[in-house]
């Protein structure tokens, strides 16, 4: 378990002097007069952990806590604090340090450290500057006057939640910096997808062309192939039936017309027998016909017959069931006519003993009405009476209850005056001492807040700053970042020899295989910049000779560049290249004259010869007309070229103008361009790195600032919040003392009004008991008359409900008669109508039958007249088939061989026909078929002549395969192959780039479940230990205030972990209170439980407690000692007291005087600490 063994202070305010204060394992108390130093040693607790508030510690500014001096000690050029603490793991130490210029620092195990490595030291230890661990003065009170979210900040302490906080916050940091990089690579995506896009369908159709075409021809030559062979096998056949056809046709002529000739001889001999039959046939059809039509009004007749016959049943059927009918109707009419007469003379009877029992039942009713009357008028007296009676009992008892709750409120009334007149004048002195403090808090709120505006400039300016650096850093960065670019292109550009000629890149490519290969005029030679356009214009081509060491390697170059046909160059052989070299003095003398051109440049070592060789003599002038100068004036007879590359040549000739991307001084500039970008490398780093350490200084100042800001913030807040709840309290104890002003009045008329009541109440209850004596034997008298009545009455009554039933049963019996009589009545009606409907439909009947009789009869005689015609045609018709049979018999024979030969005939005219329609088909199709071969050979100009043989069925399939493709290739149009290769390029880029937006997307996923889990288990833990809290504070509460009820509440909002608490208190046999409206006292024990209960849950290593029992009297600090001593057991207390009572549980006491302006810290014991404290 964490232990203070010691606290350590030197130059700290007060104390100039080293002072080691041990710490005892159960409770310490510091003891001394006021204003000896003791509450600078809470200061210095709570400073060695980062306070940035100088309120807190009660100073005007940071250098305000180092000794300023005194009479006879010069101040202090620091202030040191240093706490020394033992654990499971050992013993560990902390400072902090600050210096009169400003200078600030922690340390742990005097190492130096962040006030951030502190704070995550002793997090959730419930050790802090801003927790419940070190209770300064006055800060009791601030604690349970804390805002909402200020007492939340305790339990969280408490409940070891700021980790939580923190892994939330570094987790949401991540979080955004992860959708950060994925919107960025989303951007990425996007653009790269649309290229991808355009590409993709660019390389599919590519694709799909290439594998089209090849498709195509692949089918093309299975398919024409097989048609090439099918065709001729068809031509050949088709020729073969075309033959064979035409044989059948003169075979076939020959034999039509041999019969032609035998049926024209069998025609002649017909001709005549055919002429006698004719007259036999035509009167043959005429008796035909004749038959017929008789047989057809024959069966008309009889249909009409059948009809009529079945017409005549049907009439005879109904007439008798109307007959049978009309008996049953009779019958039923007698019988009704009898029940008629039966209901009438039961309906005569019923009637006349109606009339007797209605006559006798209105008698008895008229006398019973006469006494029901007489009975109600003293029954209504009676009730009358006993309600008055009932009245005046109720009035009595009211009266009565009344003079006792008026006694009541009377003796309430007079303590309630009595204590509103006490609370009149508490309140009265409640508001004076809270308006002194509200003018208290608005000079201080003022002073924090020119300190806050101040801190705020501050902050501008050091935000200012730190923007200036960044933006230096970035622009620094960018051009290293550049630079490095611009180096790297150029470095591959020399190393792939880029800009020189394609011969010249292919020997350096196997520079390997040359030993004696050096370099490039270009890069061998280094020109100063301001030259490198002269010096370019003078070498020309010359720039991308090659130099070698010797002729043999020349050789064997030339050799290669030959052998594969690659181009031309030139080698420069140092051991054979020479030039020439001579001073002109008269030339050197012009004002126009630079230098020459071989002095100019400057060589590596072994390329001596070099320069001499490649300028000779020429010269660099200033300008043109320099050079035409010593042309002219000088004589001189060499190259001169001016500094800006107008070149006067040695004949005579000016070569100038404007240099453009034709002349390449970048193959010069290469090198030395370069070398800068090395060199301002170098430098940009030094400056980004000063630049980070810059803006790491600035952002510590701003984090100390903006602590610092926070401080006077809180404070500032604190101070408005208590000055707005100091003007809502006076305005409550305004308010509350006009309104106890106000019920002392109405309680003054109230006691007033409650006498004269009272005065009232007993005259009205003696005129009521008089009244009520005189009621009571009125109605007595009456009550035996009713009773008498009321006898007499219930007699009668009973007769008459007899003679009423009996008249009821009456009525009922003739209603059901009534109804008989009525419903047979209405019977013997509807029989007499239904009997006479028959009878009508009887008659008509009969006259029907008598029709239909005659009509069958004569249908009758019809048919039998047909029937004895058609006999005689049927006899006369046979005769005549007899004649014609006779004649027919030599004909038939004749017929017979004539139609034989006729039918012979046409079908050898049918046969031939068709053989000559087979014979045009055949020679069409031959020709179809050899206009088709010559197509499909056309087709196979260049394909192999063997081809697989396939199936008519397969070769539809090829043809289907073959169209389908044509088409495909039709639609994909015009394509780009090269898109192929450009997709694959592009396709892997963005693959991998969705690979990173997967791995980013996924982290995310984590990181929000992350923060779920995070919240979750936070507000689980706060839960867990705000029940517990809230509990400890209500048992704290009871105790300390004996019944008292305390609650600690969670103000509703949306997110548990954001919303704030609040405190309420009830104290025994009062309402619950505002925490503003306690007593000094009161809000000090509220406070104390409030710590006490967070000190049972997770206890603090050690607390400190500045005169938190200075507002207490002895009886509650005894209240106080009690817990002290309970919990010292558990924890380390350290105590600055005035009062006996607490330091009597003390292990140990420390006492701290003051001389010459420097505080000390003594040994005291128990029975001095009254000579100690003064």
């Amino acid at each position: 378990m964490l232990r203070l063994n010691s606290v350590y202070i030197k130059g700290f305010k007060s104390f100039a002097m080293p002072t080691r204060l041990e710490i005892s394992s159960g409770m310490t108390a510091v003891v001394g007069p006021n204003g000896s130093g003791k509450s600078n040693v809470v200061d210095a607790i709570r400073w060695i952990f980062g306070e940035q508030s100088m309120k807190n510690i009660r100073a005007d500014s940071r250098e305000d806590v180092i000794f300023n001096g005194s009479e006879r000690f010069p101040p202090s050029n620091s202030a040191e604090v240093k706490l020394v603490f033992e654990s499971e793991e050992g013993i560990f130490s902390i400072a902090r340090e600050i210096s009169r210029d400003g200078q600030s620092s922690y340390k742990v195990n005097d190492k130096q450290s962040r006030l951030k490595d502190i704070k995550e030291l002793f997090q959730g230890t419930g050790v802090g500057m801003d927790i419940y661990s070190i209770v300064g003065q006055g800060q009791v009170d601030k604690v349970v006057t804390a805002s909402p979210y200020e007492l939340r900040a305790l339990i969280e302490e408490a409940a070891g939640t700021a980790v939580y906080k923190e892994r939330k916050k570094e987790a949401l940091g991540k979080l955004a910096a992860t959708e950060e990089n994925l919107s960025r690579l989303e951007d990425i995506i996007f653009e790269l997808g649309k290229q991808r896009k355009s590409l993709y369908l660019k390389a599919k159709r590519a694709e799909k062309f290439v594998e089209y075409s090849a498709k195509q021809k692949e089918l093309k030559n299975l398919f024409f192939g097989n048609i090439a062979r099918l065709e001729e096998e068809k031509l050949q056949t088709l020729n073969g039936d075309l033959r064979e056809v035409r044989d059948e046709l003169k075979d076939l002529q020959k034999k039509l017309i041999e019969g032609e000739s035998k049926w024209s001889a069998l025609r002649a001999e017909f001709s005549e027998v055919d002429k006698e039959i004719e007259g036999f046939t035509k009167l043959l059809e005429e008796y035909k016909k004749r038959q017929n039509d008789l047989l057809e009004l024959k069966e008309m007749y009889s249909r009409r017959l059948n009809e009529k016959e079945n017409r005549l049943i049907e009439i005879s059927t109904r007439i008798d069931n109307f007959r049978s009918e009309i008996e049953d109707l009779d019958k039923r009419k007698d019988e009704i006519k009898l029940i008629i007469e039966s209901l009438e003379q039961q309906v005569s009877d019923e009637e006349t003993a109606l009339s007797l029992s209605e006559e006798e039942r209105d008698s008895l009713l008229k006398n019973y009405s006469a006494r029901e009357r007489e009975w109600l008028k003293h029954q209504e007296t009676f009730e009358s009476i006993s309600k008055r009676l009932s009245k005046i009992e109720n009035e009595l008892e009211r009266l009565e209850n009344s003079r006792e709750d008026t006694s009541k409120r009377l003796r309430l009334i007079e303590n309630q005056l009595e204590t509103k007149r006490d609370r009149f004048e508490t309140l009265k002195e409640e508001t004076e001492s809270l308006a002194k403090q509200g003018k208290e808090s608005s000079d201080k709120q003022r002073k924090v807040e020119a300190e806050v505006s101040a801190s705020r400039e501050r902050l501008v300016e050091l935000d200012a700053e730190l923007e200036k650096a960044r933006d230096r850093l970035s622009s620094n960065e960018s051009e290293f970042r550049r630079s490095q670019m611009e180096r790297s292109l150029l470095q591959r550009q020399q190393e792939e020899y880029q800009g020189f000629s394609k011969a010249v890149r292919e020997v350096f490519s196997r520079k390997e295989s040359f030993a004696g290969l050096r370099d490039v005029v270009a890069n061998i030679i280094q020109v100063p910049e301001s030259f490198e356009t002269a010096i370019t214009v003078l070498l020309g081509y010359r720039m991308q000779d090659i130099v070698v060491d010797d002729s043999i390697t020349a050789k064997r170059i030339i050799e290669f560049l030959k052998s594969y046909k690659i181009g031309r160059v030139t080698l420069l052989p140092i051991d054979m290249i020479e030039g020439s070299f001579r001073n002109f003095s008269r030339v050197e003398s012009h004002p126009g004259f630079v230098n020459y051109a071989a002095r100019l440049v400057e060589i590596p070592d072994g390329f001596e010869k070099l320069p001499v060789y490649l300028f000779g003599n020429s010269i660099v002038a200033r300008t043109l007309d320099d050079a035409i100068e010593m042309r002219r004036s000088e004589g001189f007879i060499g190259r001169i070229v001016s500094v800006d590359g107008q070149l006067l040549s040695s004949g005579g000739s000016i070569t100038g103008g404007f240099i453009g991307e034709e002349t390449r001084t970048d193959l010069l500039s290469r090198k030395r361009r370069i070398q800068e970008l090395v060199e301002r490398e170098d430098e940009l780093e030094k400056q980004i790195q000063l630049g980070n350490k810059q803006i790491e200084r600035l952002r510590d100042e701003m984090t100390e600032v903006r602590g610092y800001l926070k401080a006077l913030q809180e404070e500032l807040n604190e101070l408005a919040s208590k000055g707005a709840a100091i003007n809502r309290m006076i305005a409550e104890l305004l308010k509350s003392a006009q309104e106890i002003e106000e019920e002392i009045a109405e309680l003054q008329k109230l006691e007033n009004e409650y006498t004269r009541r009272m005065e009232e109440n007993s005259r009205k209850k003696e005129v009521l008991v008089g009244e009520q004596s005189a009621l009571k034997e009125e109605r007595s008298e009456l009550q035996r008359k009713v009773e008498e009545e009321s006898e007499e009455l219930k007699k009668q009554k009973k007769a008459l409900e007899q003679l009423q039933e009996k008249i009821v049963d009456t009525r009922l019996r003739l209603s059901t008669l009534y109804e008989k009589q009525e419903q047979y009545t209405k019977e013997h009606s509807s029989l007499i109508q239904k009997s006479k409907a028959d009878q009508e439909n009887i008659d008509l009947l009969s006259r029907e039958v008598s029709e239909v009789e005659s009509e069958t009869e004569r249908l009758r005689r019809q048919v039998a007249d047909q029937e004895r015609e058609l006999t005689s045609v049927k006899k006369e018709t046979e005769d005549l088939f007899s004649s014609i049979r006779n004649q027919r018999e030599g004909k038939e024979q004749r017929l017979s061989a004539l139609q034989e030969a006729e039918e012979e005939i046409n079908e050898m005219k049918a046969e031939r026909e068709k053989l000559r329609e087979k014979s045009h088909k055949l020679e069409m199709h031959i020709q179809e078929s050899e206009m088709k071969l010559s197509r499909v050979r056309e087709e196979l100009d260049e394909v192999e002549k063997e081809v697989e043989i396939l199936s008519e069925e397969k070769l539809q399939d090829i043809k289907v395969e073959l169209d389908d493709y044509e088409n495909k290739l039709k639609f994909l149009g015009s394509v780009d192959l090269e898109a192929i290769d450009e997709y694959g390029v592009v396709d892997k880029e963005y693959q991998e780039l969705d690979e990173q937006k997967k791995d980013l997307e996924e982290a995310k996923v984590k990181l929000i479940e992350l923060i779920d889990k995070t919240d979750a288990k936070a507000k689980n833990i706060f839960m867990e230990t705000f029940n517990s809290v809230n509990k400890n504070f209500s048992r704290y509460i009871e105790e300390i205030f004996d019944g008292g009820e305390g609650e600690i509440k969670i103000i509703p909002g949306e997110d548990l972990l954001e919303t704030g608490l609040e405190i309420t208190v009830r104290r025994p046999g009062r309402k619950i209170q505002k925490l503003q409206l306690l007593s000094g006292g009161e809000k000090a024990l509220v406070g104390i439980a409030l710590v006490f209960s967070l000190l049972s849950i997770k206890p603090s290593p050690f607390y400190v407690l500045d005169e938190v029992d200075a507002p207490l009297d002895d009886f509650n600090a005894e209240r106080f000692r009690v817990l002290l001593k309970k919990h010292a057991t558990d924890t380390q207390f350290l105590v600055v007291t005035h009062n006996k009572l607490v330091m009597e549980v003390a292990n140990v006491l420390h006492g701290v005087t003051m001389t010459d302006g420097l505080s000390r810290v003594i040994p005291v014991e128990l029975q001095s600490v009254e000579t100690v404290i003064g």
